[in-house]
């Protein structure tokens, strides 16, 4: 499933990299991460908690690829929490971290790239361990800890007003929360030299309506034929 999205450009790298790498080191090490669909279902039950990211458990597969010893169930899975999914459990699960190490160094990631990385790598870990607050559990806090709120779980207009500028002020680096991003500062966003053109109201008329619709159904019909064309051509190869 795709991702929520985080307040801040940092946010959403660091977990883009993350599942992108996590991709290619599956690939590259040939992994398997296969578990009972009853059991991913029950790991999104679990999800949906309160403080789920370091406080749960979840299944996941023991060994991502054939345990060396014959004994062990290869397809055995067992209850980790997401600091363990990610630095690894015992002599048997290395972690998704240390192999996405292991991959950059197969690689020869060069050094800044691996900089770089490193900084999301440890961001994520620090999410998961409870050292760093997850968007949720910040939100809750700022919340609760509001002047104007009662504790009688009805949010008032100004907590849901400071609320959203306190968000847009963190994403524009206006308002730097060490509790939700650590040392990580992201820098306040700039418009004075961004390209910059707004959606225009008014729509296209007569003939530069016509000229335009005629010019793109051209050019559907074109790509039709010369796949028909590809297809016949195909087509005759096979038959002779």
């Amino acid at each position: 499933r795709s991702m929520e999205v985080q307040l801040t450009d940092f946010e959403n790298a660091a977990f883009t990299v993350f599942v992108v790498l996590v991709s290619r080191v599956i690939l590259a090490f040939d992994l398997n991460l296969y578990i009972p669909l009853s059991k991913v279902d029950e790991n999104m039950a679990r999800a949906h908690g309160e403080g789920a990211a370091h406080a749960s458990k979840f299944f996941f597969r023991k060994h991502m690829a054939p345990p060396v010893d014959g004994s062990r169930n290869p397809d055995g899975y067992e209850e980790m929490s997401i600091v363990e999914i990610l630095n690894g459990k015992g002599d048997y699960f290395p972690g998704l971290i240390p192999l996405i190490y292991a991959y950059l160094d197969s690689i020869e990631c060069d050094d800044e790239t691996y900089a770089r990385v490193s900084t999301y790598m440890e961001f994520i870990r620090k999410r998961a361990s409870g050292e760093l607050l997850t968007p949720a559990q910040w939100m809750r806090t700022f919340v609760t800890e509001h002047p104007d709120y009662r504790g009688d779980s009805v949010v008032p207009e100004s907590v849901a007003y400071d609320l959203t500028r306190a968000c847009v002020d963190i994403g524009e680096g206006r308002r730097h929360e060490p509790e939700l991003l650590g040392d990580v500062r992201v820098p306040e966003l700039r418009t004075d030299d961004a390209w910059y053109i707004p959606l225009r109201t008014p729509s296209i008329q007569g003939d530069d309506r016509e000229s335009l619709l005629a010019r793109y159904a051209g050019r559907v019909a074109a790509a039709k034929a010369r796949r028909d064309a590809e297809s016949g051509g195909r087509a005759s190869k096979s038959g002779t």
